[in-house]
């Protein structure tokens, strides 16, 4: 009987099902990318830094590893998520990108708050993982408000 009612889906129900198993696909591809990475940047570092930590003075990579590691940090947080705008409604779209463009303010904003703050002895100096950690952050938090606020 089920199998009944799945023949008389309409073709709107049936796009949405395609549009959520791409969505999954996609998230799914995108979480193997960043596991990709993390594994190699682990295999590829030496040296005594933590590149999590922002203790990366003192690490070193073959310098093909670096510009491979590059191209794939490229990949997962350029083209990654501008090709996902085009797999997802123009209603998601317009929340992806509020994040993003949240994300990117917090990027742009965050260094020369926390490098301010800093320079008056209140906070640490600033380290290029806490400024991504900003911008991480800043990101779900807007793509959040957004949709939230619907």
């Amino acid at each position: 009987m089920d199998h009944e009612l799945n023949d008389t889906r309409n073709p709107g129900e049936a796009r949405n099902r395609a549009r959520q198993r791409r969505k999954w696909a996609f998230l799914i591809f995108a979480g193997l990318v960043g596991a990709v990475i993390g594994a190699l940047l682990s295999g590829l570092e030496n040296g005594e830094g933590n590149f999590l930590v922002g203790q990366i003075e003192t690490l070193t990579m073959p310098a093909w590893a670096a510009i491979a590691m590059a191209a794939a940090f490229f990949f997962a947080f350029a083209v990654l998520p501008v090709w996902g705008f085009t797999q997802i409604d123009d209603y998601q779209m317009r929340q992806n990108l509020i994040g993003y463009a949240g994300g990117c303010i917090g990027a742009i904003a965050g260094y020369p708050i926390w490098a301010v703050l800093a320079m008056g002895g209140l906070v640490p100096h600033p380290t290029a993982f806490g400024i991504f950690v900003i911008a991480f952050t800043v990101t779900i938090l807007t793509f959040l408000v957004a949709k939230l606020r619907g």
